[in-house]
């Protein structure tokens, strides 16, 4: 099976911002991790740019097992306001951009004794 990492850079409607992170974190990531293809999912809110820049203040991460992620693509926007995957009003769709990356390398960590 392969690995892929959905990233999800999104902002709320202005004045917004406490019933997009409800709605985001209280619902909509369970939301995804109960379709098909998707095992877990994050939230971050930036910190800091250290070089370029960003025009998203809001990053969610999906790890998704997949042999086919143009179907499991597919069908979560398929299922974009549904009941099953209902969107909040707060939610600026029109500043979002969602990527998908297949995993190349697996994790590499620190050694220890290193230094």
């Amino acid at each position: 099976m392969r690995r892929f990492k959905m990233l999800v850079f999104s902002e709320p409607f202005e004045g917004r911002e406490a019933e997009f992170d409800a709605w985001y974190t209280g619902r909509h990531l369970d939301d995804i991790c109960a379709l098909p293809g998707f095992a877990t999912a994050q939230r971050f809110k930036l910190h800091s740019v250290s070089m370029g820049k960003t025009l998203n203040k809001y990053l969610a991460i999906y790890d998704m097992e997949t042999d086919d992620p143009d179907w499991v693509i597919e069908n979560m926007f398929a299922m974009r306001d549904t009941p099953a995957m209902p969107i909040d009003p707060a939610f600026n769709l029109d500043a979002t951009s969602v990527m998908l990356y297949e995993e190349l390398t697996g994790i590499v960590r620190e050694k220890s004794g290193a230094g």
